[in-house]
Order: C-alpha cells, then structure tokens, then sequence
C-alpha cells in the first residue's frame, strides 16, 4: 500500500515539474490531495486552453 501511495505521489510532482511552474523540493512537502487538486487545475487548464482552439475551429 506504503508503494502504491509513493508511486502516485511521484506521477504527481512528475507531471507538475514537467509544467515548469514547480520545483521538486517543494513539491515532496506537499501532500498527495494537494498534488492531486494542483495537477487537476494544471490539466484543466491545458484541456481548456487546447479546446478553445478546437472548438473555434469546429463551429
């Protein structure tokens, strides 16, 4: 279980440091809900900015 929770806390500051808005030493301070909530925002962004252009394109 101990791994499982490592594992998804690592895909998290991953995926958060590639946005280049994080470092990693602040990142591993924070707790899984709030890499969660960070990396939610972080897609949801992207998704809108990218489906805005799409669905311009479309209609």
């Amino acid at each position: 279980m101990r791994r499982a929770i490592l594992k998804q806390k690592q895909f998290y500051i991953y995926e958060l440091i590639k946005t280049g808005f994080f470092d990693s030493d602040s990142l591993y301070q924070w707790t899984i809900s709030e890499l969660r909530h960070e990396y939610e925002r972080s897609v949801g962004r992207r998704k809108r900015k990218r489906g805005d252009h799409f669905e311009s394109a479309s209609s």
